[in-house]
């Protein structure tokens, strides 16, 4: 087997296309961010109003509270903002791991140069 030299990927960075890869993740993070509390903001809006409107409906019968939150949770349109807000998330979270993988490495990368230099200064 044969070990790798000590001349490593980090000594050969290109920090515009690190930094480049960096701001594109960061960016994509922040769009999900934003989607995903745009999102929830609709979808609580929506419970609210979905809330008074079978309230309103069912004046003078016997519907419970439980009963009022199945046909909310069940509407249509409740559902398809919360498929949407599912996706957000999803996408918001893989960002948001890319983005600290990608600053770890960043990190990582930057100390193994740092030892690296320090080694052949004192060589």
């Amino acid at each position: 087997m044969k070990f790798p030299s000590r001349q490593e990927d980090y000594l050969q960075i290109d920090a515009k296309t690190m930094v480049a890869s960096l701001k594109k993740i960061s960016d994509l993070y922040c769009y999900w961010y934003g989607q995903k509390i745009d999102l929830e903001t609709y979808l609580k809006k929506i419970e609210a109003d979905f809330y008074f409107k079978y309230k309103a409906q069912a004046v003078g019968e016997k519907v419970t509270q439980k009963d009022i939150e199945y046909s909310i949770k069940t509407d249509p349109e409740y559902i398809a903002a919360k498929v949407k807000l599912d996706e957000a998330d999803k996408n918001y979270i893989k960002y948001k791991t890319d983005f600290n993988n990608k600053n770890t490495e960043i990190s990582l990368m930057q100390s193994e140069l740092k030892r690296e230099l320090i080694m052949q200064r004192s060589n």
